[in-house]
């Protein structure tokens, strides 16, 4: 049985709702970064010149809808991995990213733009695909490795772990987490690679059982002699 034109054309005109709802879903990624120290003059020019004011060197002023928000350093100052420090970060569809360097840790803080309302944050933020929820990564200086943590939308946090997964010991790492991102149906997914065997790897999601986190598949890596 031949394809009529206007079947063609329905077929045609079908392919072309499923590339646009494609590269809607991509569209709906959202992720705010803080960049290098030093940077923020350049990133308060390039993403909210209107909106973001350092008002002092222990002060900066961010506008929202609701009001202004300050954020002040707290003391000691100028001694390395001591007190807290604020720095404009990033901006995007109606958020905005300001880094904490909070003693020997750097995390951040969101800002959101239409309520005023700030929450817990990282150096990094991805959103989920549907805004419910938030991913973030926080680097301690004493840390192999990042700590992620998942918060809702209003800034309660749901998970929090390291970006690897134990051996059963504590701080003994199993497996690495690669590529950690939110999928499309919501769910957290990662790669594990073997610690032991790094062409080893595989695809895993965390997942909430008898009320604990973890991620699986669990997966097999060889044992170091």
């Amino acid at each position: 049985m031949g394809y009529s034109p206007t079947m063609k054309l329905q077929h045609f005109f079908a392919f072309l709702s499923l590339a646009f709802a494609s590269t809607a879903s991509l569209a709906d990624s959202l992720e705010l970064k803080c960049g290098s120290p030093g940077t923020e003059k350049a990133s308060i020019r390039k993403f909210a010149p209107d909106l973001v004011v350092r008002k002092s060197k222990r002060q900066l002023l961010v506008k929202t809808k609701a009001g202004i928000q300050a954020f002040n350093d707290k003391p000691p100052f100028d001694e390395p991995f001591s007190g807290v420090q604020h720095e404009f970060c990033d901006r995007k569809d109606g958020f905005m990213l300001v880094g904490v360097s909070d003693e020997d840790v750097r995390t951040g803080k969101l800002v959101n733009e239409q309520t005023g309302v700030v929450t817990n944050a990282g150096s990094s933020v991805q959103f989920s695909n549907d805004r419910r929820a938030y991913l973030t990564w926080e680097q301690p200086d004493d840390l192999d490795g990042d700590w992620l943590k998942v918060y809702s939308v209003d800034g309660k946090m749901s998970w929090s772990g390291f970006n690897y997964i134990e051996d059963g010991s504590p701080d003994k790492m199993f497996a690495s987490l690669e590529d950690v991102a939110w999928l499309p149906n919501g769910e957290l997914g990662a790669t594990a690679r073997c610690v032991s065997e790094y062409e080893r790897h595989w695809s895993v999601k965390l997942v909430k059982r008898n009320d604990r986190w973890s991620w699986q598949p669990r997966g097999k890596c060889p044992v170091k002699q």
